[in-house]
């Protein structure tokens, strides 16, 4: 398809005496093409495109209809192809379905609650998880436990292998690791303490009543 800047080319080259079939080699374009170019004096209009309406007008109706899931079991809630398709059939929405689903992902984005401490007083946390290592033994190499506590302050680090994950083993590990750093943490955390506590609560909060 020609562009104006084709046109005027064409027409400066024919105005210079070039001969049709000398433009048409020269601009790689047909000598039909060239000939109809000369005989017209304006270039044809541009076609027209339409653009998709935009999506701001419907994001009330999709913020209501995502308020109203928050009171419906998970699996009664409204998809994005749903929510598309109700747009379409009940409000006249003339737009693509990608531009549903981006808000809906940007809307998802924007209410996921990020919290990361990144100031701690010296002495106040400590932070013990499991590790594993292999280790040669004369029955054979085992995976051995390896509990490790580092204090969230100065990130200083203590490593102790232990015979199991259990209560007894991780507390006999925390007693050796709070006497290594000569001091004790007012809180501790721990990931994932299935071996320790019976009972796992919102949050951190955990029941250890029973071990």
């Amino acid at each position: 398809m020609l562009t104006v800047d084709h046109y005027a080319q064409i027409r400066l080259l024919g105005r210079d005496g070039w001969t049709i079939q000398q433009i048409a080699s020269h601009l790689t374009h047909s000598p039909k093409r060239v000939l109809k170019t000369l005989r017209h004096s304006e270039p044809p209009p541009p076609p027209v495109t339409r653009s998709c309406p935009v999506f701001g007008p419907f994001r009330a109706i999709v913020d209501a209809l995502v308020a109203g899931d928050t009171k419906t079991p998970p699996k009664q809630r409204h998809s994005a192809p749903q929510i598309f398709r109700l747009l379409v059939a009940e409000h006249d929405y003339r737009g693509q379905y990608d531009q549903v689903r981006r808000y809906l992902q940007h809307r998802r984005l924007e209410k996921r609650e990020t919290f990361i401490p990144l100031d701690h007083p010296p002495g106040r946390r400590c932070e013990a998880d499991f590790g594993h290592i292999h280790g040669d033994f004369p029955d054979g190499r085992q995976l051995v436990p390896v509990l490790i506590v580092t204090w969230s302050y100065s990130n200083a680090p203590f490593a102790i292998a232990l015979p199991t994950e259990r209560t007894e083993a991780v507390l006999h590990g925390l007693r050796e690791a709070f006497d290594f750093s000569a001091a004790l943490p007012k809180e501790l955390r721990r990931e994932n303490p299935t071996t320790v506590a019976i009972h796992l609560g919102r949050g951190r909060t955990l029941d250890a009543t029973a071990c």
